[in-house]
């Protein structure tokens, strides 16, 4: 495996053009990917929600994923914010190598909505990666099972895991201590 790792404290900007895509395909090889991996902190991030459940892994989580965005996407248009300026987050809950719930998240500066929450920041080993499914799964695994352990990196369990989404990337962030 290659690794590339850089050391860097950031303050996210708000000034980004992002788009949501999932995509999984789960009988691609795992080649070993390149993986572009740097330290960050990032600060608390104020977002509007939706907290998505699954019970049944039967279905595409994608089908119902992609309609949570959209409609809080409208929220932030209708409070006469630019949702194309905003930053879009997810956070997956995985039990057992099966997602539980994912909570749809877009940044939200304004003070009051009734579905707003604050992501919690801190010390994140973030991947980048090409959104594309043939990509984030094998760099995702790799990361998570070669990547983190290799690199004596200890990941923190009780802060959540964030995926950042922009136009053509995927930014996959594990909290660590």
């Amino acid at each position: 495996m290659v690794w590339k790792k850089k050391d860097r404290t950031i303050s996210l900007s708000s000034s980004l053009t992002i788009s949501f895509l999932l995509g999984d395909n789960q009988y691609m090889p795992s080649p070993a990917p390149f993986l572009d991996v740097e330290i960050r902190t990032f600060p608390d991030l104020r977002v509007i929600h939706r907290l998505l459940l699954f019970r049944d892994n039967t279905g595409n989580p994608d089908r119902v994923i992609r309609p949570a965005f959209r409609e809080l996407r409208q929220q932030v248009i209708a409070c006469g914010l630019d949702p194309d300026t905003l930053l879009y987050v997810g956070s997956p809950e995985v039990v057992e190598h099966q997602l539980v719930s994912y909570d749809c998240c877009i940044e939200f500066p304004l003070p009051v909505a009734e579905n707003v929450r604050t992501l919690p920041g801190g010390r994140y080993a973030v991947l980048t990666v090409e959104k594309t499914s043939t990509k984030i799964r094998p760099a995702i695994r790799a990361f998570r099972g070669d990547y983190l352990p290799e690199h004596e990196l200890v990941v923190d369990e009780v802060r959540l895991v964030y995926e950042y989404y922009f136009k053509d990337t995927l930014e996959y962030c594990v909290p660590i201590y």
